[in-house]
């Protein structure tokens, strides 16, 4: 989907993937897999599907897709598999035409993609992948005292079973990266990965009338809010004011969760049309790696 802005400012990145629906960005549950899967089959009905992959392709997507719909989507590793193959695909649809739409952008389909799908389900299921990729505990923990600490909480709390362990730690990860109710710290720390990605430093600050982040090298304010209710407007207009005035900021954004509702996000969008906020786009956290590649292809060009 587009957005319907009509605004212009030179200033303002425009990532035209903002509005796109938070399943198409990332999985929560099963049910984020069935809605994209059913989403693109319903898309390749389009004639300008039809004419990028031509009927045998199609047929060959709706026969995986009926299979697995009769098998259900839950706990369906090739459901799964499908679902994060065609997420890689809309990532890859995303960058080549700097975002997409895909009642106006054709989504391809290989051919032989059924068998892709199916050796993709096949190394999921293999007991023999996990086994192949067993590892030591010096290699998984390098340092002696994280090590330590790893093998004390193993035995206390899963019985000396390390996968367990690591499967309850990445689960916990998850939950907290990508749950519905992330807490700024994780959203703060997504954006500063997404950040050190790029090899951009990062100048932390978590005091009054500052943004949370500022990258200097792209003079990029970034604040981050989970929440934001009626009283908290006022406030964050100074703070966003105060960053301007106070460090000359070409690039302005407020990142918000993911999971933000579409009313919601649309709210906080009406902030960027205030006249003194000309810089500024209000993104999902999502959409912030799009957006900083904007800005560097913008540097660049100058």
């Amino acid at each position: 989907m587009k957005s319907t802005s009509t605004r212009k400012s030179s200033n303002r990145p425009r990532v035209t993937s903002l509005n796109t629906p938070i399943y198409h960005r990332r999985r929560r549950d099963w049910r984020d897999d069935q809605y994209l899967i059913e989403e693109i089959v319903k898309c390749l009905d389009a004639k300008h599907c039809e004419k990028a992959n031509g009927l045998l392709r199609i047929n060959e997507f709706k026969q995986i897709t009926a299979r697995i719909s009769s098998s259900g989507y839950q706990s369906n590793t090739q459901a799964l598999c499908l679902a994060m193959w065609i997420r890689e695909n809309l990532v890859k649809l995303s960058h080549k035409y700097g975002g997409y739409d895909l009642r106006v952008h054709a989504f391809e389909i290989p051919q032989g993609l059924d068998e892709i799908i199916k050796d993709r389900s096949n190394h999921l299921d293999s007991e023999s992948w996990n086994s192949a990729h067993d590892i030591s505990l010096e290699h998984l923990f390098p340092d002696t005292e994280i090590r330590l600490h790893a093998l004390q909480r193993v035995q206390l709390l899963h019985k000396g079973d390390l996968h367990a362990y690591l499967h309850a730690l990445v689960s916990k990860e998850r939950d907290a990266l990508t749950g519905e109710s992330a807490t700024i710290k994780d959203l703060i720390h997504i954006c500063e990965e997404k950040l050190s990605r790029r090899n951009h430093r990062v100048i932390s600050s978590y005091t009054a009338n500052e943004v949370d982040l500022w990258v200097p090298a792209l003079s990029l304010g970034i604040e981050v809010r989970d929440a934001l209710s009626i009283s908290d407007t006022e406030d964050l207009e100074g703070i966003l004011r105060n960053t301007i005035s106070s460090k000359k900021t070409r690039f302005l954004a407020l990142v918000c969760p993911d999971d933000l509702s579409d009313l919601m996000f649309h709210n906080w969008k009406k902030l960027e049309d205030l006249d003194s906020m000309n810089n500024l786009s209000v993104l999902r956290v999502g959409d912030l790696g799009v957006y900083l590649d904007k800005i560097d292809e913008i540097i660049t060009q100058i």
